[in-house]
């Protein structure tokens, strides 16, 4: 009885601050009865389970948070190759991430539907509390931002920034990836090659370069798993990283939910450890709607209806796009993810002046697929060979042990992203980070038995250089396409190089779908920040208003 009354007092307070709370700083009168009535049933929710739960179990769970940094010289010593391996590729990424992110007209889904110059703003510049956050996203401004404005302390560089933040965490991939891997199997070599062949995948190389969420995803999901393999009595740090992995990109959140409940098949703690993050992750979005208004709540009708765009309609469409896309997304999750096919660089085809980069493209009546020639078919034939091993090895040991280990968790959160895509997303090599890790680390761990084979070891380095060697050169095939647009210096993104009476091409805001340029003299400079990844906004000599792409012209006109 004392509980059921602990519970009703909780509720009633709960319900009265989340009342007060809504009106003060969401302004509750303004949404439809619908969402006022899931804000303050969402905001309830949040704070009576962390209220009771304290309330009941404060003296018996153990919530201890375990993220010390030992600084002990033998553990760094130890941990030496996965560093200097995460170096190498932190200044590889750097490499193309400095091309990439910066030839100025291409940064709105060219780059395999990346929103570049969207997600470098959001990391690192300061005019985003009016920029729209999609809801899918929750408080990704509460992770982000602190990262970028304090690399902004030494680079006084928004966009360097954003660039340097991303490799530092696609690097940081690499080194958890090796950490996870050598703890599992005690072996550093073998660590060292499956860490070097998610590097060198297509989905990391390429969005441990490009600036979107994806690699941020890859990373708060494997450092999940590394916190689950310390197998720590207490939930704390595990309840922490699935926030942060809630917060990027909330959907992923299940594949932390996948890999703790075959890790722990323990209902009550998988119930506990869900609830604690769901109420967290909720406390958050609110706060951060409060704080960044534009930012959309993923549970409000009018949020969930403008992601609708997104779908597929996949049960709506042709047979024959039915059926390419669904081999499409096999090729993707299974074959892309790793090696690169040639890529479709489209312009005519989708209306651009600038080259659009596709693993797909649509003619009608044909959904065509990124084709291997070469050098990667023989790739490709010896990675289908490990798949298919590790697939093996997978389905022996559970039928001989009848237990389910990690390689289940990495078959579920593969099973789950292709779920999801079945319906959602157009270029799905876009989503490929969320589920790289676990189909490399599947097969890592379904060729274990032979991690000490010198022969295997030798054979894996000599796959891992020609991997290296394919992808560089996918990665230079774009390089080469953009190299017309590219323009470091003068690509219109920083105020003091435009002046009144400089000629200019601009993007009108009618024509950022197409990257059409009109150019014009430059009669008011409108951005009032030093920066911006989308081109300073002007108003040219003739009227027509529009953000700078090149500057044609340094000399001014009288």
């Amino acid at each position: 009885m004392k509980k059921v009354f602990g519970f009703l007092v909780i509720l009633v307070i709960s319900v009265l601050f989340s009342y007060l709370f809504n009106s003060l700083f969401l302004r509750l009168s303004t949404y439809s009865v619908l969402d006022q009535f899931l804000l303050i049933f969402f905001l309830t929710c949040s704070f009576t389970w962390i209220l009771y739960f304290l309330y009941l179990n404060a003296q018996k769970v153990n919530f201890k948070l375990n993220l010390r940094i030992h600084f002990d010289s033998e553990i760094w010593l130890n941990n030496l190759p996965g560093i200097i391996l995460a170096i190498l590729f932190f200044f590889v990424y750097f490499y193309f991430g400095s091309k990439l992110n910066n030839f100025g007209i291409g940064q709105v889904d060219n780059l395999f539907d990346a929103d570049v110059a969207s997600w470098m703003r959001r990391i690192a510049f300061d005019d985003v509390k009016d920029f729209e956050m999609r809801g899918p996203h929750p408080f990704t401004y509460f992770i982000f931002q602190p990262f970028g404005r304090f690399l902004n302390l030494f680079t006084n560089d928004p966009v360097l920034s954003a660039i340097l933040f991303n490799c530092f965490v696609g690097s940081g991939c690499v080194f958890l990836a090796w950490l996870y891997i050598k703890r599992q199997f005690q072996n550093k070599i073998y660590a060292g090659l499956w860490a070097t062949c998610l590097g060198v995948s297509t989905s990391h190389l390429f969005f441990g370069s490009v600036i979107d969420t994806y690699i941020f995803s890859a990373f708060a999901l494997i450092l999940f798993l590394l916190s689950l393999q310390q197998n720590d009595k207490s939930i704390a740090t595990l309840v922490f990283v699935g926030v942060i992995t809630f917060g990027i990109t909330l959907t992923n959140f299940f594949q932390n939910l996948i890999a703790f409940f075959i890790s722990r098949l323990k209902i009550k703690e998988t119930i506990c450890f869900t609830g604690w993050v769901i109420a967290v992750s909720l406390l958050l979005t609110f706060l951060h709607t409060v704080i960044y208004p534009a930012s959309k709540v993923f549970f409000l009708t009018p949020d969930i209806q403008n992601e609708q765009k997104f779908f597929a309609e996949t049960f709506e469409i042709p047979e024959w796009k039915f059926n390419g896309r669904n081999m499409y997304l096999a090729r993707t999750i299974l074959l892309y993810t790793v090696i690169a096919p040639r890529v479709f660089i489209l312009t005519e085809e989708v209306n651009s002046t600038i080259p659009e980069f596709r693993f797909y493209k649509i003619s009608p009546g044909t959904f065509h697929q990124a084709q291997y020639d070469g050098l990667a078919q023989a790739l490709v034939g010896i990675w289908l060979g490990m798949l298919g091993v590790a697939g093996v090895v997978f389905i022996w040991n559970l039928i001989r042990t009848r237990k389910v280990d990690a390689m289940l968790t990495f078959v579920l959160c593969i099973a789950f992203n292709f779920a999801i895509h079945f319906f959602y997303g157009q270029e799905l090599f876009l989503y490929s980070a969320d589920w790289a890790y676990a189909l490399i680390f599947f097969v890592a761990f379904g060729l274990a038995p032979f991690a000490n084979n010198r022969f295997f070891q030798i054979g894996m380095l000599v796959f891992l250089i020609l991997l290296a060697y394919h992808q560089w050169q996918f990665m230079e095939v774009i390089l080469q396409a953009i190299s017309a647009f590219t323009n470091h210096k003068m690509n219109g993104q920083i105020r003091s190089q435009i002046k009144s009476g400089m000629t200019v091409l601009i993007v009108l805001k009618q024509d950022q779908r197409t990257g059409k340029l009109t150019k014009g003299i430059v009669k008011d400079i409108l951005t009032k920040s030093p920066n911006h990844p989308h081109g300073i906004k002007v108003r040219l000599t003739n009227g027509q208003v529009g953000r700078v792409k090149e500057i044609v012209n340094e000399e001014l006109s009288d």
